[in-house]
């Protein structure tokens, strides 16, 4: 698959979800945030230095879960970005308390804005959508000044998953993810692209196998015996590590906080 070609199954993928898109991640973490504390708590302590009035961008807004936390405590001027409208209308009824907002609809590969625009850029469950993510990190940092936060959240492979077997689950439930990091890769891509990793945490969180078919497979018509077989033939390892059990898995998420540096 092409990168344009994913980039509009990606758009579709949204826009379809978008209507349950909220009930589906609240289900899972069970917190109405679509996130446990944990993950929202380590995105605000990076961007708690914020003063009021900075310019701060998501890059994949979604739905404006993590932009009505922000709102609330840095209160930066806030500029989301999304590739699906109906996403980005289900935002703005989410934050239409707030006025210190735009909403942009557009492509984090190729960001509208100029150079140095923004004090700080978050990304949230959005990177593994991107084939060359040291060229959508550049991309990041340019439109960042320098000493600008950068916050990465996403799902990531266990750090000793040799045999790829949560790639092979992602494969296999989705059409449109392109890859996931380890913490360890996602770092050191971050250090290579001129940024300070400030901090980094994993979280672990039980995953159901029907909350996985009914957010991502359902969508790309994956056969339910596709995940059984799937998870059927997962190694003594792999079993150990995402702890499977008949009805659940666990999935981990990293939230990693770093600050542009100089040139």
């Amino acid at each position: 698959m092409t990168e344009i070609d994913r980039k509009r199954l990606t758009q579709r993928y949204y826009s379809a979800r978008a209507r349950n898109y909220d009930r589906q991640k609240s289900r899972t973490w069970n917190m109405v945030s679509g996130f446990g504390d944990e993950v929202l708590d380590q995105l605000l302590v990076a961007l708690k230095d914020l003063r009021c009035g900075s310019l701060l961008l998501e890059v994949g807004v979604g739905s404006g879960r993590n932009a009505l936390p922000i709102l609330k405590h840095p209160e930066p001027r806030f500029v989301g970005l999304d590739l699906s409208r109906e996403m980005l209308e289900r935002a703005r009824e989410k934050l239409s308390p707030f006025k210190s907002y735009d909403l942009v609809l557009g492509d984090g590969e190729c960001l509208p804005f100029v150079a140095e625009s923004f004090d700080a850029l978050v990304c949230m469950s959005t990177m593994h959508y991107f084939d060359h993510k040291d060229k959508i990190i550049n991309e990041f940092s340019r439109v960042m000044r320098e000493h600008g936060v950068f916050v990465w959240g996403d799902l990531t492979v266990h750090e000793f998953d040799e045999e790829g077997f949560f790639e092979a689950l992602e494969r296999m439930v989705s059409k449109v993810h392109a890859g996931y990091c380890r913490p360890s890769q996602a770092r050191k891509l971050l250090e290579s692209c001129g940024f300070l990793v400030v901090s980094m945490n994993t979280f672990g969180y039980r995953k159901p196998y029907r909350s996985l078919m009914e957010d991502k497979g359902a969508y790309f018509s994956v056969p339910p015996e596709a995940l059984e077989e799937s998870l059927h033939y997962a190694s003594v390892k792999s079993k150990k590590l995402y702890r499977l059990t008949d009805t659940e898995l666990t999935l981990y998420y990293t939230v990693i906080a770093a600050n542009k540096q100089s040139q």
